[in-house]
């Protein structure tokens, strides 16, 4: 829904809607030190009727570079306090098309979307629906939501597992958004989730010690997390315009929790600018914090669990991947866009990454450092 009053082109992204429009974005995620770089293209259509519009998103991201394993190095002098750990070079694409129509139906808007994502290691099917409805004097809406997922996690020649596994998730979601002043919004939204099936990743592994003949020797199992897991999600954001600096402030909490112990919190805050008519500033700030997951362990070594490596959900639990853990994580960045006509909008955005770790026994060389530069054009017609 597009709320029309003074705040509004201060508040989101250049807004199409009652215009059919085309987007084109570029974007560029690098992450320092040789780590992985990821490069994006998307391409939006949106087609709009008297009451009903259909959008098309064509993305396509290439992936390359070198992401920590998990496990540390067997050439390591120091097999129970090791400081050398491994890392793989990876390369993949990502194609992605999503699909949505929406329909206007008295007081409610209907959303079905369908998207399809296919890369050489994973197969994606999600299908979602939402239904909208105003009240109040299209001052209050309300949306509900559900989605469902049908993924599959290919078998091939690097990943661990033998043969294909498959992974379903659903996920229900209740928004609020209220108009509480000429000037200010208010928007609140929960979500559930639920996944089951192969939830692990089959890239990843865990370092272990055993002695033989009287020798301390290394090894590494593949990872096997719980084969469900349930996420509860709530965020709040608050929108204000400040007609005497022309510009708007834009706050937002999101709190995050599932069933394997990880707790996260969101905070973020943008200042959005109209320098003049055509020309607007935002910058802003993101900071993230989280609770490791209760499975999570930089090794195996001294835990007393043995890695059974059957990577099926049953059994122990664990895994070395260092999102798992406790972590902070800090983004700020700026983006400014420019109206060059009525029609045609350019916009560059730029973002600072940085991700440090809070788990004992965790190296600080796990945790990227990036940069985000985005490029993006639209027109409407």
């Amino acid at each position: 829904m597009k709320y029309v009053f003074g705040a509004l082109p201060l508040l989101s992204t250049v807004s199409s809607y009652g215009q059919d429009a085309l987007k084109y974005r570029f974007q560029l995620y690098d992450e320092e030190d040789g780590r992985i770089d990821v490069e994006s293209h998307y391409l939006d259509y949106r087609l709009e009727g008297e009451s009903t519009s259909f959008s098309l998103r064509l993305a396509v991201d290439s992936l390359s570079g070198e992401t920590p394993t998990g496990s540390h190095s067997r050439s390591d002098p120091d097999l129970l306090n090791p400081t050398q750990w491994d890392f793989s070079s990876i390369e993949d694409e990502r194609r992605v098309v999503v699909t949505t129509l929406e329909q206007e139906v008295d007081e409610y808007t209907l959303t079905f979307e369908y998207a399809r994502s296919i890369e050489d290691d994973y197969r994606s099917s999600a299908f979602t629906g939402k239904v909208s409805r105003q009240f109040n004097q299209k001052n209050t809406t309300v949306t509900a939501g559900i989605a469902y997922a049908d993924d599959t996690v290919i078998a091939t020649g690097f990943t661990s597992i033998p043969f294909d596994r498959d992974k379903d998730s659903l996920d229900l979601n209740l928004g609020f958004s209220q108009i509480l002043s000429t000037n200010t919004i208010l928007d609140l939204n929960i979500g559930y989730g639920h996944s089951e099936g192969y939830l692990a990743d089959p890239y990843r592994l865990i370092s272990d010690t055993f002695i033989r003949n009287e020798v301390l020797r290394a090894r590494e199992v593949p990872e096997n997390r719980p084969g469900e897991l349930d996420r509860f999600v709530a965020k709040a954001t608050l929108r204000h315009y400040l007609e005497p600096a022309n510009a708007a402030i834009q706050a937002s909490y999101r709190f995050f929790a599932n069933s394997d112990s990880i707790e996260g919190h969101t905070a973020e805050l943008k200042w959005i600018q109209q320098v003049n008519p055509r020309l607007s500033v935002t910058p802003y700030v993101r900071y993230y914090q989280q609770t490791k997951a209760d499975y999570y362990y930089p090794t195996l070594t001294g835990t007393g669990i043995v890695g059974h490596g059957s990577n099926d959900g049953s059994g122990a639990h664990y895994s070395s991947d260092y999102r798992l853990s406790a972590f902070d994580s800090l983004a700020y960045g700026v983006r400014l866009a420019w109206d060059v006509r009525n029609d045609l909008t350019l916009d560059i955005q730029w973002e600072r990454y940085e991700m440090d770790g809070r788990s004992s026994g965790t190296p600080d060389i796990f945790f990227p450092t990036a940069n985000v530069i985005s490029l993006g054009a639209q027109w409407r017609f």
